[in-house]
């Protein structure tokens, strides 16, 4: 199995934003759109802070692992030219 060519990076953060759009537990956090990666991170981090329920608990915990993914996504796939 070769290994892909990682320069060739083709996601745009409108392409994130779109992903994260699609996901429930991300869906109506703030910095998914226009796609914000702090705002998000802080959204999620807000919800697991103010879970009182376990329901909460466990929506602010799916939310953390899709963001989670959403951020290797972007080390992967996205274009950053700095």
């Amino acid at each position: 199995m070769s290994s892909p060519d990682f320069r060739k990076r083709v996601l745009s953060d409108d392409d994130l934003s779109l992903i994260a759009s699609e996901v429930p537990a991300l869906a109506e956090l703030r910095g998914v759109r226009p796609w914000n990666r702090d705002k998000l991170w802080a959204a999620v981090l807000d919800a697991i802070i103010e879970a009182e329920t376990k329901s909460a608990r466990e929506a602010a915990q799916q939310a953390l692992g899709a963001i989670q993914a959403l951020d290797a996504i972007d080390q992967l796939f996205v274009r950053h030219d700095r």
